[in-house]
């Protein structure tokens, strides 16, 4: 490769390698740090959403178990509670005048045949199995639905309305005294509906909505095993204690087996325990709580982020945000994650996944151990996210909460200032790069154009052998050393040459004295003299023969100094362009 073309490519390299390394730096330190401050900033405001929706969740489940308790020490409850549990002991012989055959046969053949229909709707079609329910049913049970359920002119799911029965029992009388209160109070506070229990048999003596449990007993009915069989059981335990259970949410067969969970505590009177006192909690409620009620972006969960509660088994206990946002897309994830067909099949009737879901990722796992972190790991939709979660006791019952975002959404600033960056970057580069071609080119000009003149005078110097000519070069760098020397050198030649000439001519002359006193001299004096002179002519001859080659020397020097720079000018000339 001529110079000229080295010197132009290893000023572009060197231009090149230093942008680019310079780029890869910045670049690399940029988004290091740019996703250092987003991941921070997604950290702090998925656990300040964790927090508040956590405070949120303990707030409604305190202000529940604190409604139970204050419900239980009401006069009206407790003077409800007997004269209720009165009525219903004595409701069976009150009515049998009106043939218990016929209570039995219309709410058999009407009433669970409308109630299964319902189940059905709301299950995508999954049957109801009223075995249990029928062989644990008696008279009472019968009577009372018969009269308030089946027999209730506001129809089914709207049973709540009716307040009183003309059926002549005191069942009836009482139902119509506190029906009201207990209503107001159900709506009050959002429940799903409000049970007393007689605290030694066990029966349902009042609900409110008055669904299939009612009447039926949580010691030995069809309901017995049920969350709220389970919170009877805990709340009745021992006599003069006073403690508030809490159940897990539970598939619950009276409610279509929408997910239900109750809260329980004991009745006391003067001291003697009389009943039961049950809430049956909206699973909408906590739903609403853990989706802001749909608005997630409002939040500070941008356009991917979710917060969901989940229970010791893992089950989701409120709408995921990708099921109300994406139904389809998320039905095929369930699918893809083993969730049953039945499931599915209640999920899609439902429109909800709420307890039918289960969530088995290492953040979940964490909470349920009593952690509290924040990660960056793959959900249940095999989707990277950053996710802040902890443990959260509500009733002496292990749950958890988690916050998260898809990883891709917190970082997208950076992604998106990494390839505004890069495209900067490479226009950038190619300025720079521009630049420096034409700089290389401006600094090989530099450099050869004082070289073609050097060898131009070189050149001239060779042709015409001239020693008396001498190469202007006025700058102070390595050519003007090199012309400096150069024009020393000549100026020794030019001496030698001129010492050489002289040296000729003092031999031409003596010679001819020679040859003239040689045709005088006859003796042999003089022959003597003129071997003496002719030894010296000799020596100078050889001084004259030695001047000759040094000079032949100079001057084939000076030809091939001539024809490298003309070689370097032939290669200059090619560069600048």
């Amino acid at each position: 490769m001529r110079i000229g073309s080295r010197l132009l490519f290893n000023s572009i390299l060197i231009a090149v390698l230093s942008i680019l390394a310079t780029a890869l730096l910045i670049g690399y330190m940029s988004f290091h740090y740019g996703q250092q401050i987003l991941e921070d900033e997604a950290r702090n405001r998925l656990m300040l959403v964790r927090d508040m929706k956590a405070d949120e969740i303990r707030r409604y489940f305190t202000a529940m178990q604190r409604e139970c308790t204050l419900f239980s020490n009401d006069p009206t409850v407790i003077d409800a509670m007997k004269d209720l549990n009165k009525g219903f002991l004595l409701y069976a012989g009150e009515v049998s005048n009106k043939g218990m055959d016929k209570y039995k046969d219309a709410t058999i053949n009407n009433y669970i045949a409308e109630f299964s229909a319902d189940y059905s709707k709301d299950n995508g079609g999954i049957a109801f199995d009223a075995t249990p329910y029928l062989n644990a049913t008696n008279a009472n049970t019968f009577a009372l639905q018969y009269n308030y359920i089946f027999n209730n002119p506001y129809g089914i799911d709207k049973e709540e309305k009716l307040t009183y029965v003309d059926d002549g029992s005191l069942y009836s009388k009482f139902h119509a005294q506190y029906h009201e209160h207990l209503r107001e109070l159900k709506l009050l506070f959002g429940l799903e509906d409000i049970f007393l229990v007689d605290a030694k048999t066990g029966n349902i003596v009042y609900t409110v909505a008055k669904g299939l449990d009612f009447t039926t007993s949580l010691i030995n009915g069809p309901y017995a095993n049920t969350a709220l069989g389970r919170v009877f059981n805990q709340a009745n335990v021992g006599n003069g204690t006073k403690s508030v259970i809490v159940s897990e949410y539970e598939a619950y067969a009276p409610s279509n087996d929408d997910q239900a969970c109750f809260i329980a505590t004991p009745i006391y009177d003067n001291g003697l325990k009389v009943g039961i006192l049950i809430f049956q909690l909206d699973a909408n409620t906590v739903n609403e709580i853990m989706t802001s009620d749909g608005r997630w972006s409002e939040i500070g969960l941008g356009k991917t982020g979710e917060v969901y509660l989940f229970d010791a088994n893992h089950r989701v206990l409120n709408n995921s945000r990708f099921f109300v946002e994406e139904p389809e897309g998320f039905e095929k994830l369930l699918q893809a994650n083993s969730v049953s067909a039945e499931d599915m099949t209640r999920i899609k009737a439902k429109q909800n996944n709420i307890g039918l879901m289960k969530v088995n990722t290492y953040a979940v796992a964490e909470a349920l151990q009593g952690k509290t972190g924040f990660i960056v790991y793959k959900d249940y939709r095999g989707v990277e996210v950053l996710g802040a979660y902890e443990p959260l006791n509500i009733g002496g019952l292990k749950w958890g909460i988690l916050a998260k975002i898809d990883t891709a959404e917190a970082f997208s600033p950076i992604y998106a200032l990494a390839k505004k960056l890069t495209i900067s970057l490479l226009i950038i580069s190619l300025l720079i790069i521009s630049f420096a071609v034409f700089a290389g080119i401006a600094l090989a000009r530099q450099i050869s154009e004082p070289i073609k003149k050097l060898s131009s005078a070189i050149r001239l110097l060779a042709e015409s052998h001239d020693l008396t000519k001498r190469i202007n070069y006025e700058n102070k760098d390595e050519i003007g050393d090199m012309v400096t020397s150069l024009n020393q050198l000549l100026e020794k030649f030019q001496r030698s040459y001129q010492e050489t000439a002289m040296s000729s001519e003092k031999v031409q002359n003596t010679a001819h004295k020679l040859m003239v006193l040689a045709d005088e001299i006859d003796n042999r004096e003089a022959m003597h003299k003129f071997e003496d002179n002719f030894e010296a002519v000799h020596d100078k001859t050889k001084e004259l023969k030695t001047a000759g080659d040094a000079l032949n020397e100079l001057s084939g020097r000076l030809q091939q100094l001539s024809r490298q720079f003309k070689v370097f000018e032939e290669d200059s000339d090619k560069t600048n362009w």
